[in-house]
């Protein structure tokens, strides 16, 4: 994996909490540009011929038949053509480009088909009959493809025009006693066959685009779901923006609470950046698609983790417990005789997260409540101290989802409230350290391992990541594979 000279690899801060949720606005800005580049049209192009040639392959020819022949002294001839299959139908260079403002044309040059076949003729008592193959050389195809959305933010394709031509077309007869009889009037015949192979061909372009493009273009994820608590809207906030060297996708880019959609606090920043012709797709994510993550988790409620004793690896130097607490809160331990402890662990606001050219940069705002387990199970609180702390964020791509791994710093704290006494918080510091390390971090690089989604059709995922950040945004350049 490549990384930029921005060496974006690590980031700031418990991002993880910024990455964990989102919400959704309707805001017109983007929060989520995807880009496709001339390279990737060009890989989706050759992908597409491979399906097109298929179709092709199968194209149907129907039978004819007609007046072939009118010779002095045997009057007229007619000839019938059947069975015919397509044999080969080679696409050498296929080329796919970009009509600025417009829509997408595809080209087609030099392409080739044989067809083999059946043919009988006859003239009174004289019937000839045998095999016929027929070349057709030089074809060019030209389809104009118009770029749309519909209501649902979903991306359409229509099919505005077709040209097609064929430089040549020859048929061989053999076969027959008097198959000679037609040879002389091949141009009339190879005339009938052409047109039909241009009717054929348009058609089944257009068929194409309706019947496999247009369903498959239909995949781009609309919403998708990151977990059970979120989603992400990918929907499209303006029409496609074609450039002669890429397209453009501005998209929604917010995560939001499945439970209750919100308007975000915040409004996505203005992301201006070309991609790179050497990748195929170029992603930019911006601080604002981070931020309504950290808002749509931080309202559900999400953000928090409660430890207990029995959670702490059998390592622990110290027990959850009011003995433990004794060291620094005598009071607790004679009111509250070797009883449990439990702590919650949560943000005390929405995380917030700054993507700048040196990285991401992220302050979350945590607190930890103490309370004693009473026998009943009932929970009495302590004390609370807030929690500031700085941390680093490696940021990956896995085939079509970004996926992340944090690394803390050193947890510092300050009591805010306690219900027995002020005491010295840097007693606890090692022991909260310790737990933020062992248990709660691990939670934490588990959901970020399994990432999010990007918006990616069905089967395409991408590889030879590039990450760069520049202010409030980072881009994710990358090339791109089917499965």
């Amino acid at each position: 994996m490549a990384w930029g000279p921005d060496n974006v690899r690590k980031w700031s801060t418990p991002a993880l909490l910024a990455i964990m949720g989102t919400v959704l606005t309707a805001a017109t800005s983007p929060g989520f540009v995807a880009m496709i580049t001339q390279k990737g049209l060009d890989f989706a192009c050759q992908q597409g011929v491979i399906v097109l040639q298929k179709e092709l392959q199968g194209i149907s020819i129907p039978e004819f038949s007609g007046e072939a022949f009118k010779l002095k002294h045997l009057g007229k001839g007619y000839y019938y053509f059947y069975s015919m299959v397509v044999d080969v139908f080679q696409i050498p260079d296929p080329k796919i480009k970009l009509l600025p403002n417009d829509g997408l044309q595809l080209s087609i040059k030099n392409a080739s088909i044989k067809i083999n076949g059946r043919w009988k003729s006859r003239k009174n008592f004289l019937k000839a009959n045998g095999k016929f193959s027929l070349n057709v050389k030089g074809i060019s195809i030209s389809a104009d493809l118009k770029l749309d959305t519909d209501s649902s933010g979903h991306i359409t394709v229509n099919f505005s025009s077709c040209y097609g031509h064929i430089d040549k077309i020859r048929i061989r007869v053999s076969g027959g006693m008097v198959g000679w009889l037609i040879q002389p009037f091949h141009r009339r015949m190879e005339n009938s066959l052409r047109n039909i192979i241009y009717s054929k061909i348009c058609k089944i372009v257009n068929n194409s685009v309706y019947s496999k493009l247009q369903p498959y273009v239909r995949t781009f994820p609309v919403i998708s779901r990151v977990d059970d608590v979120t989603k992400i809207d990918y929907s499209l906030v303006a029409p496609l923006t074609i450039e002669s060297e890429f397209l453009k996708g501005q998209l929604k880019g917010e995560f939001f609470w499945r439970e209750h959609r919100s308007a975000s606090p915040t409004a996505p920043p203005l992301m201006d950046f070309n991609p790179s012709n050497d990748y195929m797709v170029s992603l930019g994510i911006s601080d604002y698609f981070f931020n309504t993550a950290g808002f749509a988790y931080h309202e559900s409620g999400t953000l928090k983790i409660t430890l207990m004793n029995q959670m702490l690896p059998k390592d622990t130097k110290f027990q959850l417990n009011t003995e433990f607490l004794g060291t620094f809160l005598p009071e607790v331990t004679a009111k509250f005789p070797s009883m449990e402890v439990q702590l919650l662990i949560s943000a005390a606001s929405p995380p917030h997260l700054s993507i700048q050219s040196s990285g991401l940069l992220f302050y979350p705002t945590m607190e930890t409540q103490a309370f004693v387990v009473l026998p009943n199970s009932s929970l009495v609180p302590l004390f609370l101290v807030g929690m500031n702390t700085s941390a680093s964020l490696e940021v990956d791509a896995d085939e079509n989802r970004l996926i992340g791994e944090l690394k803390l710093d050193k947890m510092l704290l300050q009591l805010k409230n306690s219900n027995f006494g002020t005491f010295q918080v840097e007693l606890m510091e090692t022991a909260i350290n310790s737990l933020m390390h062992s248990v709660v971090l691990p939670k934490i690089n588990e959901w970020l391992h399994a990432g999010f989604p990007l918006p990616l059709p069905d089967g395409v995922n991408l590889k030879n990541f590039l990450f760069q950040s520049y202010q409030n945004f980072l881009v994710l350049e990358a090339d791109i594979y089917l499965t």
